[in-house]
């Protein structure tokens, strides 16, 4: 550890893991971004706090439950506010109404040891800081010494929001290209985690441009990759660095946490961008 602990875990929630912006330049070496899922609220809870977009936060899908060790500034997301808290306060984490993921920043942010330049938690290759259970010691970094400028967060706007998609690298292997992803609105299913969000099946008729079988080729964050089912699975901050379905579209940066916070069973509409 870096920095003494700050913060105790009494009850360790879903999918809880500690992130930042990512590990960034080594794709190319088959290891993932991985950072915060739903980068804009991340950057928000720091912002609150007067943390740098960098720092590491906690992300979870709720149910946390951490109790403070010494006094501290944090900012959820559950109640999009910042709050000074004292020691031995407990704190829980759950997602908004409405969302799927949370995040709690504390002032100087969570102080794990980086690993390959990041304190993300790589949840597919396992590269990172150790997960989150209970009786983990959570360490935070010094007071940034910043002006806190703001106490409260806007809420998230509508998930029904339509969201904007760019051609893919593979549009034109189906017909009607982007087309026909965006003709209606999709639902989102119960397969969902830090790599990717499987929406429910449709048509997707191959054109006669298509070929049987394809390499495997890069991917990015937004990718719409198109399975043989027909199914549109939209990649996340985890995404394996290739992958071996046609891609038909790219969710726009901007737009891709409406596709990230949409619960299961809602609907997402895609438009061109």
């Amino acid at each position: 550890m870096t920095a003494p602990p700050a913060l105790r875990v009494v009850q360790a929630g879903f999918a809880t893991t500690v992130q930042d912006r990512g590990r960034r330049g080594l794709t190319h070496l088959g290891v993932p971004t991985a950072g915060a899922v739903d980068r804009r609220t991340h950057d928000l809870m720091n912002r609150l706090v007067g943390n740098p977009p960098d720092a590491a936060t906690i992300e979870t899908m709720g149910a946390l439950i951490l109790e403070a060790l010494r006094p501290l500034v944090i900012a959820s997301s559950t109640d999009a506010s910042r709050h000074t808290i004292a020691a031995g306060t407990r704190l829980r984490v759950d997602v908004p109404p409405g969302s799927v993921w949370a995040y709690l920043a504390v002032r100087g942010g969570i102080d794990v040891d980086p690993v390959l330049g990041s304190r993300s938690q790589d949840t597919l290759g396992g590269v990172g800081p150790a997960a989150i259970d209970v009786d983990s010691l959570v360490p935070v970094g010094p007071d940034p010494g910043t002006t806190l400028a703001v106490d409260h967060a806007p809420l998230r706007g509508s998930a029904e929001a339509r969201v904007r998609v760019w051609d893919g690298p593979q549009h034109d292997w189906f017909i009607g290209g982007i087309q026909s992803l965006i003709r209606r609105p999709w639902r989102i299913t119960s397969e969902l985690s830090r790599v990717g969000v499987r929406l429910e099946a449709g048509e997707f008729d191959r054109s006669t441009r298509s070929q049987p079988q394809m390499q495997s080729i890069g991917l990015t964050p937004g990718a719409v990759q198109i399975t043989p089912a027909g199914e549109p699975i939209v990649m996340l901050a985890n995404h394996p660095t290739t992958g071996g379905y046609p891609v038909i579209a790219v969710v726009e940066p901007a737009d891709l946490a409406d596709v990230v916070q949409t619960r299961p069973g809602s609907l997402v509409q895609f438009r061109r961008a």
